[in-house]
């Protein structure tokens, strides 16, 4: 996911055609194909944009007004790969991110949509023996939502080789932000506290040269299946690794007893206890249940209270 949700001044139809052959305007789509949950199958009104185009035409029609009565929420996704959203759906305007341009400038540099699959990109960098993304080879999403949320693993970063990032803000701005001027941290960056953000729409990354960027994204990958349930249809880890101790999420959720729980069709996985699967027609609210049970077994048993990685968007956004 590249952003929170936003308001934006009303048009005259949420299903409004543009002549653009690069926006694909659907007038309702499943929810449950914009998700990895997968967790119900409620429609949502969506634009798919696909082209790096001056002003993407979707957030044109988005932009802000003074004169406005009313603002309609919008949210831009990837994959939806850390997204829950309520089971019944949101209440607005999804933008499904179909940016999937790679650019090679030099030697070691891509510019990337923010729309690529980031696994794709990781299996890419190793194939030209560049290294600092083989850890992408394994990790399921987006280029945006992977800078966004600056995804990681095995001690590798995604803002460790983020060049610059090119945004478009809630006003229609186009903004190129380079490395200085971006922050990162654990599954954060500034992005998260940008006000005026409505998307990240390209990424420059700069990679080094390696000889053994190949043999370390299979032994990374090789790890991942050993210990993840790869093929299930989960968000990759609900929680993010508690600060200042050294134990992770999933260890104190199994050290709680919970591996193998369910609630309803939602389950913490047998293989890996910081991923949470639908094995069985799983609801929003049936998750939303598992997590806050988890949270609640944890604190009370190691008095450490988890903090979730994975995003839950409400069918109505109160706060703008």
């Amino acid at each position: 996911m590249e952003l929170r949700p936003r308001s934006a001044p009303p048009f005259s139809s949420p299903t409004a055609t543009t002549t653009n052959p690069n926006v694909r305007t659907p007038s309702s789509a499943s929810f449950s194909r914009h998700s990895v949950l997968r967790s119900n199958e409620n429609t949502l009104t969506s634009y798919e944009e696909q082209s790096f185009s001056k002003k993407p035409p979707p957030l044109v029609f988005l932009r802000h007004h003074q004169d406005q009565e009313r603002c309609i929420p919008f949210l831009v996704v990837g994959k939806g790969s850390n997204c829950l959203f309520d089971d019944r759906g949101f209440d607005g305007l999804v933008v499904q991110n179909r940016l999937r341009q790679l650019e090679v400038i030099e030697r070691g540099v891509y510019r990337v949509g923010s729309g690529f699959p980031f696994n794709q990109l990781g299996v890419r960098c190793s194939a030209d023996g560049l290294s600092g993304l083989e850890f992408a080879g394994g990790i399921p999403g987006t280029v945006g939502g992977a800078v966004f949320m600056n995804a990681g693993a095995n001690s590798q970063e995604t803002g460790d080789v983020v060049d610059n990032v090119e945004i478009i803000t809630t006003d229609g701005e186009l903004q190129v932000l380079r490395r200085a001027e971006l922050a990162f941290g654990y599954r954060w960056s500034s992005f998260q506290a940008m006000n005026n953000l409505a998307a990240i729409l390209a990424v420059t990354f700069r990679l080094t040269p390696s000889v053994s960027t190949r043999e370390l994204q299979r032994a990374f990958l090789e790890r991942r299946r050993r210990s993840q349930p790869v093929g299930e249809r989960c968000a990759g880890s609900v929680f993010r690794n508690p600060t200042g101790i050294e134990i992770s999420a999933g260890k104190l959720i199994e050290l709680a007893g919970l591996k193998g729980f369910a609630i309803g069709g939602a389950k913490v996985s047998d293989i890996h206890a910081n991923f949470f699967i639908n094995f069985n027609g799983c609801t929003s609210q049936d998750m939303l249940a598992l997590i806050n049970h988890v949270k609640q077994r944890v604190d009370e048993q190691f008095q450490i209270e988890l903090k979730e990685e994975i995003i839950y968007v409400p069918y109505v956004i109160r706060h703008m």
